[in-house]
């Protein structure tokens, strides 16, 4: 992961006192714990990085406006670098559910940090964890080695206003790759899972001992997931929507679990770290048996 990029996230995992952020009173911060720098050097690169670390901060919270995350973070004048920090952002006649949904933000902060120290296992055992929390009860992951580049299988109901698209013809099926790299996945690693999935609707030898017999009885499309903990490079994103290759880094992970029903605010800003770790488990125990 470039450092610019560490110093991003280090916003996104931090429990700010405040509504109101002045981005470079903070900014010398996120330089001085990210690089391990003395005071006086991330005052001295942060003044000289101040506006193309603000730019980068806007663009991924575009970024995340455009894919649908709640927000953490909201710019507040072009021209200042201002941000408000939503989890402390309660404007006067703001509803119930947008007080829970700002107690969620708080949270995932917590399962940001929880998900940078997963294992590659973990990790994979997080995405079928995003499969069953997005509503499926069939999933599994692949037995480690031979896997032909597939970590793990599920079906998700499919939602639509027609009866073609609302189940009529089976749920989605779900085959995933899983990667806890530290940098941006390249578009190598994209092809490669291409083939993968291809011997998965063609049912080639390599790989019809792996696949599951519920994900073979079902008739819904197959579409691959590629889960990469620190997203793809553009090439290797510019391949997937090409191709129709579903892909998420661990901010989207991190919003699954964050939104789900299985937890509710009351019980805590860290119910659903406890909740990760005890389900990551219980999903690497069933794969072992």
């Amino acid at each position: 992961m470039t450092r610019p990029q560490h110093i991003i996230n280090w916003f996104y995992e931090q429990e700010f006192n405040r509504a109101w952020l002045d981005f470079d009173d903070y900014l010398i911060d996120a330089v001085q714990h990210t690089q391990d720098r003395s005071r006086a050097s991330a005052e001295e690169y942060a003044s000289n990085n101040s506006d193309r670390l603000w730019n980068d901060l806007r663009r991924q919270i575009a970024d995340d406006n455009s894919r649908g995350l709640y927000p953490t973070f909201s710019e507040i004048t072009a021209g200042v670098k201002r941000l408000f920090w939503y989890p402390n952002f309660f404007p006067s006649g703001i509803s119930k559910g947008d007080r829970q949904k700002r107690s969620r933000i708080r949270s995932r902060i917590h399962i940001l940090k929880m998900i940078r120290t997963l294992s590659p296992t973990q990790f994979e055992a997080l995405s079928v964890l995003a499969c069953k929390h997005s509503g499926s009860s069939n999933y599994c992951i692949t037995p480690e080695g031979g896997e032909f580049g597939i970590d793990f299988f599920a079906v998700i109901p499919s939602i639509g206003k027609s009866h073609l698209f609302s189940g009529g013809t089976g749920p989605i099926r779900i085959v995933g790759q899983s990667k806890k790299h530290s940098n941006k996945v390249p578009r190598d690693r994209l092809q490669q899972f291409t083939s993968a999935l291809n011997s998965v609707h063609q049912r080639s030898e390599d790989v019809k001992n792996l696949i599951p017999s519920w994900f073979l009885r079902q008739r819904g499309p197959i579409v691959g997931w590629f889960v990469a903990h620190n997203g793809l490079q553009s090439g290797a994103r510019d391949f997937a929507n090409r191709f129709g290759i579903i892909h998420s880094d661990s901010r989207d992970l991190a919003e699954i679990i964050t939104m789900s029903r299985t937890w509710q605010p009351s019980d805590g800003v860290l119910a659903p770290i406890d909740l990760m770790r005890s389900e990551i488990a219980s999903i690497l125990n069933q794969t072992q048996q």
